[in-house]
């Protein structure tokens, strides 16, 4: 059965636009779980337009390999196979790992400050597992803090394009964080450390190691997957 959520109707400024960007950021932060069909008319009525900006909005989430059509002219969320799991984890340890490296350079003292202070919100989000939901946006923002940092708009089209296709499993990964099972030390905490004392090669690590342990864990406990 679909999640409920709330979704503010949208300010008529090129609604075409704001529809797809206010859906891509849902499905980057994994506010929908792999499965979910997204219907045109419902999400029409939740922001508050007609269905043609939805329906463009999904076509171009579909050639992003975000959504899958199907016959009833909805969307799905895909259920991805164990293969293409990890071909988006190779992809984004391999991107991911590598601007951040470059975004060492270039941070400023305000996007430090930024992340230390997101840093600090995930870091208490995971004691509490009703907060999945504000974690995921607070992690979405801190990683997108650093791959902004790097001043690549070529790499981040690459990245965008890969949180898309992973967000669900974003939310199941992060769910994890809150059993047993969650690392031995604060990840993004981590990470920050690293790019404060400028090493390059530290901060991609941390970074990596974040990447890893998500994908890892989702394909240790066979969580949203599909085939083997």
């Amino acid at each position: 059965m679909p999640t409920t959520r709330t979704l503010e109707p949208l300010v008529h400024t090129s609604v075409n636009e704001a529809v797809y960007r206010r859906l891509r950021d849902h499905l980057m932060r994994g506010d929908y779980a792999a499965g979910e069909v997204l219907g045109i008319q419902e999400l029409a009525d939740a922001f508050g337009t007609s269905a043609m900006p939805v329906r463009e909005a999904l076509r171009r989430l579909a050639a992003q390999r975000a959504l899958e059509p199907m016959k009833s002219r909805s969307m799905r969320v895909p259920v991805i196979s164990r293969a293409r799991l990890e071909d988006i984890r190779r992809a984004r340890v391999l991107i991911e790992g590598s601007v951040t490296a470059w975004a060492v350079e270039h941070i400023t003292g305000d996007e430090l400050d930024m992340l230390r202070g997101l840093a600090a919100q995930i870091g208490q989000s995971l004691a509490d597992a009703r907060s999945v939901p504000d974690g995921l946006e607070n992690n979405q923002l801190f990683h997108f803090t650093i791959y902004r940092a790097a001043r690549s708009e070529s790499m981040m089209a690459t990245i965008e394009s890969l949180w898309l296709q992973s967000g669900p499993y974003l939310r199941a990964s992060r769910e994890l964080m809150h059993s047993d099972e969650r690392p031995s030390d604060e990840l993004h905490a981590t990470i920050v450390q690293a790019i404060a004392r400028r090493d390059a090669d530290a901060a991609r690590a941390a970074m990596e190691r974040d990447i890893c342990w998500a994908f890892d864990q989702l394909a240790a406990h066979r969580t949203a997957l599909a085939g083997a």
